[in-house]
């Protein structure tokens, strides 16, 4: 019954059990026109296999003719006889016979397609065009899809020239004259490779060698041109060709051998005298001249000086044809051999450099950057020197003295060794913000002399300073500061006699200060002497005018500074404050009585701080009859002709201030 039970299994697995075909993968040509088919085994898990039938024809659409068969399941190749691989693509495929006898037939595997290589040269064309096929369309999920491409050169020799999904490629002839053999193989991951067939012949190199892409042309620190490009395509360059425009006729002057040496220097300093137009073409092995790119230029930078502005104006060509094109002009600048230094950039080909330092050695070039900021190019070096005019050595105020109330008097002494455009003189208030007010023109004397009007002298000192313009009109040489004395008055409030002076230093005597001098005004008449004098550290001094009181109503003050020994220049001066007037009270005193044949025989009245320009003294008799009148206060009246009575007296008089005033009174004349 078992037994039974095992042959009905065993016929029932037989009946229902099949086995698949192979999984063709690869079709390789060799090199006698052969191929070779490349497959994995079917799963036979019940041992029905019998044989492999391999079937091929020459069209896609057959008819297809077995062409061997395989009786074992792990063969996993085949080599088919034929010659038609070197003529087209022939197509393969695989069937499986299973079950005794091979009475069963799987389906058939897929159809590959083997890879045909067909070369095109078309007469005069620069390159070799390969077309070929895949395998399969679509591709095998198997294969990656990258076609290689091999070539033999030379004999027995095969170099691997490309890796592309694409099913054609342009080989570049890159020899005089040889025998070329290509293949195009495709891997699969089983590890099989597909391969067409071998395709070859004899190909010329017709065409020229592209052209060398300038990279750049510089000028180095020495004068000498350097030339950079890019390598060209063109495998076979042997050599580049330097040519240099020389008047307008373009000559080979050198030559740079090897296709990897794209560098060329032209060992000349000619770039510092002008630009410079040299460019170069490639030459392969067989003699074939390139073209060249457009004619590159150095820039030749020229640097003009202005002497009187300070400044530079730097000119060049424009640099022609930069790869990515033109981002900016660097300027640069080294003063007396320091390193250069970028002090600008423009888009330009021109730029001023301002405020260049005056008697140096200054020396410029420009670099040209592309947009990415890859690659640079540099100009020539160009030089000057950055003379000045001549100017005075020294220009020195003498002194600032007030003149008035609302003026004051600088005096200026200049160097005259260098002509100049004349002096400008500044003025100020705080002696920090100067103002200019004048010009004074240059007239060969070293002497200049101005009147500083329209000031409050008795309000505020004033700074003056002078500066030389030089024959450009720059302001070059800038003279000491001097300062006025500014003096003030202030009386005392306990003793009407007593005045307390006060005054600032006075500033710009080369010589120092040695003292001043305090000096009364009376009635406009300045004391011959100083009333007092004090030392350079001194600023204030009192007065008691007591014993000036009959003098006169007008009293004022002023300080005179004196310069000490020591002057440079050999000048000793004296400097003036402003002039401060006091305004005392006029006060007469009047004799009430006098007797003319007694003590007091004279009337008199007494004056203090009276003007006495206008002072008048006239007495009446009762009757209103005037009987004396004088205009001198040292004049009294002696009571001549009159005898014992009251007489009434009327004195008129200005004040300190300029006030007129009146005083009436009676007197009582006695015998």
């Amino acid at each position: 019954m078992k037994y039974a039970f095992f042959i009905l299994n065993l016929y029932c697995l037989t009946l229902f059990s099949q086995v698949g075909p192979p999984d063709l993968r690869c079709l390789q040509v060799l090199p006698n026109g052969n191929v070779t088919l490349t497959w994995i085994p079917p799963s036979d898990p019940g041992g029905l296999f019998d044989s492999y039938d391999i079937f091929s024809s020459i069209n896609s659409s057959g008819p297809f003719v077995i062409v061997g068969t395989v009786t074992s399941i792990n063969t996993t190749t085949f080599t088919h006889s034929t010659s038609n691989s070197t003529l087209a693509s022939v197509y393969y495929y695989v069937r499986t016979n299973y079950n005794p006898g091979g009475t069963s037939i799987s389906a058939p595997s897929d159809t590959l397609r083997t890879i045909f290589l067909n070369l095109i040269n078309t007469a005069g064309a620069p390159d070799v065009k390969l077309v070929y096929n895949n395998v399969h369309q679509p591709s095998l999920p198997s294969t990656p899809g990258a076609f290689s491409i091999a070539r033999e050169y030379p004999s027995a020799t095969w170099s691997s020239l490309a890796t592309t999904n694409a099913l054609n490629y342009a080989d570049t002839i890159s020899v005089c004259s040889a025998s070329l053999n290509y293949q195009v193989t495709l891997p699969d991951n089983s590890g099989c490779i597909s391969a067409s067939n071998i395709q070859g012949g004899t190909f010329s190199d017709n065409k020229s060698p592209n052209q060398p892409y300038i990279d750049s042309i510089s000028v180095m620190p020495n004068g000498n041109v350097v030339l950079a490009w890019h390598i060209p395509r063109d495998l076979d360059i042997v050599k580049y060709i330097i040519v240099k425009n020389i008047s307008s006729t373009f000559t080979d002057i050198d030559s740079v051998i090897g296709r990897n040496n794209t560098v060329y220097t032209f060992t000349t300093n000619e770039a510092n005298s002008n630009a410079v137009q040299i460019y170069t073409y490639a030459v392969d092995s067989c003699g074939n001249p390139g073209s060249y790119d457009i004619l590159p230029t150095t820039m030749f930078l020229k640097a003009t000086y202005d002497k009187c502005a300070y400044k530079t104006s730097l000119n060049w060509n424009a640099y022609v044809n930069i790869p990515k094109g033109i981002l900016e002009y660097r300027i640069y600048a080294s003063v007396n051999g320091s390193p250069f230094l970028k002090i600008g950039s423009t888009t330009q080909t021109n730029f001023t450099v301002d405020n260049v330092p005056p008697n140096k050695n200054v020396c410029y070039f420009v670099r040209v950057v592309n947009t990415p900021q890859t690659i640079t190019a540099s100009s020539n070096r160009t030089c000057i020197f950055s003379v000045q005019v001549p100017a005075s050595n020294f220009v020195y105020i003498k002194k600032a003295s007030v003149k008035d109330k609302y003026s004051a008097e600088v005096t200026v002494y200049l160097d005259t060794t260098a002509t100049s455009q004349g002096v400008d003189i500044y003025r100020s208030t705080d002696g920090v913000n100067f103002d200019a007010i004048t010009f004074l023109p240059y007239s060969g004397a070293a002497h200049f002399y101005y009147l500083d009007e329209k000031l409050e002298t008795n309000e505020k000192s004033y700074y003056y300073k002078a500066v030389v313009r030089d024959s450009c009109g720059n302001s070059r040489t800038y003279s000491n500061i001097a300062k006025t004395i500014l003096l003030k008055v202030k009386g005392d409030e306990e003793n009407i006699f007593t005045n307390h002076l006060d005054w600032n230093d006075y500033l710009g005597f080369a010589g120092g200060v040695s003292g001043y001098n305090i000096y009364r005004v009376i009635n406009d008449v300045q004391s011959a002497t100083p009333v007092a004098s004090t030392g350079p550290m001194v600023n204030n001094y009192t007065d008691n005018l007591e014993d000036e009181a009959p003098n006169g109503s007008k009293i004022e003050y002023l300080i005179e500074g004196i310069e000490g020994l020591g002057n440079p220049y050999g000048f000793m001066e004296s400097t003036k404050s402003n002039t401060v007037a006091v305004y005392m009270e006029g006060k007469i005193f009047v004799p009430t009585a006098f007797a003319p044949h007694g003590k007091n025989r004279i009337w008199l009245p007494v004056t203090h701080f009276v003007d006495k320009s206008e002072y008048t003294v006239t007495v009446f008799n009762r009757w209103g009859n005037k009987i004396f009148e004088t205009h001198d206060d040292t004049k009294g009246w002696d009571g001549s002709g009159y005898g014992n009575d009251v007489y009434v007296y009327l004195i008129t008089y200005k004040n300190a201030r300029g006030e007129y005033k009146e005083l009436k009174g009676s007197v009582l004349l006695m015998e």
